[in-house]
């Protein structure tokens, strides 16, 4: 009787560490399979199991620590480690397995960074108890049936807990010491979980413009895109991964994306921040002080922000009738002419001389005058008579007629090239005198405000910032800084996806020829966000990468973005008309030439009117002053009147 009570013990001792051995035999398959090597184990096994369970585990380069289950346990200490992943094993069969799974509840997250797997000696997984559990779509939570020496392993998650979803579980595989671990579901996690079976999720988004009509109607309907271009391009790409997600969209409406002001958040990352979102429908820049309230998804949306501006047709600050020359050339040209005036001078002089002329006119001002006239293009009403002279007179005529050739090629040149453009920067914007003024919106106050770069603190400075004759700024909305851009001297700042709508509506085609562009905050990528830590964000960002790769994003572009209006290539071989800005430099010279010969032919005329009655005086004393009885030839220089014998006086 002994002996066979002895050999039922073996028997039965055996079957224990046999039993024991393949429970650790299937654990360590089960993570190795995860690449899982931190593992934490709850339990209700006495000092030996638990110290043999450590020992064949860690044999395996594991990490493993065994905590056994008591009202004390330190959840915090235990799983609170600096490790990505942490396999948590728990014995369900133990009689306080529930406070483990309910203390963690309250004290952490069933995320993904904790691979739970459940041990239990029953045939079916402990629904009713898994259901009361916040799990959410992220959670990594396996239950193992044993039966014998096998192992039925089931997948345990919720589309989310806190929304009033439905635990689901999946059977996910087996497990049995000839075949080792077989898992059935080889699909990614989240295309394997994409059935929220119409679960609630709340979407916030940032609208500044009113719809007058149905909300959904105006989200959806690519009419007036230039109105929230970037909020209703994303509500797009947002229903796609409603309708792969099967889940419904409750929206939000905000005024302002949310900014940094007293440490605080405000507008839709004050509501991520407090719960009253689970992710945004508008894109975000990324932004230092971003990173620490909100998870980034992917890069969806390249914004690009400009100056538009028709450019003006001539350089204000210089003369169009200079512009031929260079201005060094202009003084070389003018000292020329002194030359030929200076040597024309001495040759009329030697003619006079040499020829017995006589010397009825001021050889200074009419040399300088047929000079100007040579220049001109004028004709010549008093030849010279020497050969020299002639000679002179020639090559005059000769250079101005190369000169003339020049600049008059020049001038039709310019008219018929395209017009020459020198604001391409944002430095030489800032030195012109457009007007400059910026879209009225939050992310461009924030910017000037945030920004580090020195030419657009330069160009705020000057342009921008408030003043006492604008004590707001230099901000308007969009479709009446355009207006203005189209009036002409102004450059507004914009997003070129509602721009290029209202200039394509509203231009006329040598309006947007004349169009330039001017990049002020640079390349622009943006995201939408998820609330910090939200079990939802790297769901989002695989379905978003996976739009993205696809080439969704590229046809949402098209359907959404406005392409800039482009001017006809026949518009550069018309001729560039000229306008009265452009002439009005001629025109000022020519008031100029009538106004000083108006003054000075007065003064002339003054001057003449007081030096004739002087020449009656003196005609009259002469006359009676005579002994011979006859009239005299007689003259009378007095100055610079010529009075002859019959008593007219000439200018000379």
């Amino acid at each position: 009787m002994g002996f066979w009570a002895v050999l039922l013990s073996s028997v039965v001792l055996s079957r224990c560490v046999q039993s024991e051995r393949v429970v650790e035999k299937f654990i360590r398959d089960y993570y190795d399979a995860e690449n899982i090597h931190h593992i934490n184990a709850f339990g209700c096994w006495d000092d030996m199991d638990a110290s043999e369970f450590s020992r064949k585990l860690m044999s395996l380069d594991n990490a493993v620590l065994y905590t056994p289950i008591s009202p004390h346990v330190n959840l915090h200490r235990i799983l609170k480690v600096n490790y990505h992943y942490i396999g948590v094993v728990l014995d369900y069969d133990c009689p306080m397995s529930d406070f483990i799974l309910d203390k963690f509840s309250k004290e952490l997250v069933f995320n993904e960074s904790y691979f739970w797997l459940l041990l239990t000696n029953s045939s079916s997984p402990p629904n009713d108890v898994l259901q009361k559990l916040p799990l959410t779509v992220e959670s990594e939570l396996s239950v193992a049936t044993s039966s014998g020496n096998s192992f039925e392993l089931w997948d345990a998650y919720n589309p989310s807990y806190s929304h009033g979803g439905v635990l689901n579980v999946t059977y996910k595989g087996r497990w049995n010491p000839e075949d080792g671990l077989k898992n059935e579901l080889n699909q990614y996690k989240y295309e394997r979980r994409s059935n929220f079976n119409l679960l609630p999720l709340n979407w916030s988004i940032v609208l500044r413009s009113h719809p007058a009509s149905d909300l959904e109607l105006y989200l959806t309907t690519p009419v007036n895109r230039h109105l929230d271009t970037m909020s209703r391009y994303h509500y797009a790409l947002v229903l796609h991964l409603r309708d792969f997600f099967n889940f419904t969209i409750n929206l939000q409406i905000h005024e302002s994306w949310g900014y940094l002001v007293n440490g605080t958040f405000g507008g839709l990352i004050g509501a991520l921040m407090k719960g009253q979102a689970d992710a945004s429908v508008s894109s975000y820049q990324y932004k230092l002080e971003r990173m620490d309230v909100v998870d980034y998804l992917v890069e969806t949306l390249n914004v690009k922000l400009r100056f538009f501006f028709r450019h003006p047709r001539s350089n204000d600050l210089q003369n169009n009738f200079l512009k031929p020359f260079a201005i060094h050339l202009w003084w070389v040209i003018i000292a020329v002419g002194f030359f030929y005036w200076g040597i024309m001078v001495i040759l009329k002089k030697f003619e006079i001389y040499y020829e017995r002329i006589e010397e009825n006119e001021n050889t200074v001002s009419s040399t300088a005058l047929t000079t100007i006239a040579a220049i001109s293009q004028q004709g010549l009403s008093t030849p010279p008579t020497i050969t020299s002279g002639r000679l002179v007179f020639f090559s005059l005529f000769l250079w101005t007629l190369l000169l003339f050739q020049f600049y008059s090629a020049s001038i039709v040149g310019s008219l018929l090239a395209p017009p020459q453009r020198w604001i391409t920067t944002l430095d030489n914007l800032t030195d012109s005198n457009l007007e400059c003024v910026v879209e009225d919106m939050p992310y461009m106050v924030d910017y000037f405000a945030t920004t580090a770069n020195p030419h657009t603190k330069k160009l705020f400075e000057r342009k921008i910032k408030a003043t006492k004759k604008k004590p707001k700024g230099s901000y308007m909305p969009a479709i009446e800084g355009i207006q203005r851009v189209r009036e002409g001297g102004f450059a507004f700042h914009i997003n070129v996806a509602a721009g290029y709508k209202i200039i394509e509506d509203t231009f006329k085609e040598n309006e947007i020829c004349e169009l330039q562009q001017i990049d002020m905050v640079g390349q622009c990528l943006t995201s939408m966000v998820t609330a910090k830590h939200s079990p939802f964000n790297e769901m989002f960002t695989w379905s978003v990468r996976k739009a993205v790769e696809s080439g969704l994003t590229k046809r949402l572009d098209r359907v959404w973005n406005q392409q800039c209006p482009q001017c006809p290539k026949s518009y550069s071989s018309k001729p560039t008309p000229v306008s009265m800005q452009q002439f009005s430099p001629a025109i000022f010279l020519l008031l100029i030439g009538f106004g000083s010969s108006f003054l000075i032919l007065l003064i002339e005329y003054l001057h003449y009117w007081k030096c004739s009655d002087y020449l009656s005086n003196v005609e009259d004393t002469n006359s009676v002053a005579g002994t011979d009885g006859t009239e005299e030839e007689q003259s009378y220089m007095v100055e610079g009147f010529h009075v002859a014998d019959d008593g007219q006086a000439v200018i000379f």
